[in-house]
């Protein structure tokens, strides 16, 4: 959990916690995007090794 800075108000640390969870979030997609690619080039890389093969 990160330190409370000194000398924020209240509007800046609720904006700062909105930024967070919007980053968490953000970051989040992204991963699951990427995640998605690596399985679709996997499955591209198995399809032509298997026509290859044939």
């Amino acid at each position: 959990m990160p330190r409370l800075q000194e000398g924020k108000t209240k509007v800046e640390l609720e904006r700062d916690k909105k930024y967070e969870t919007n980053w968490v979030w953000y970051h989040t997609i992204l991963a699951i995007e990427l995640l998605i690619c690596n399985f679709l080039l996997l499955w591209i890389a198995i399809i032509l090794t298997i026509e290859i093969l044939k």
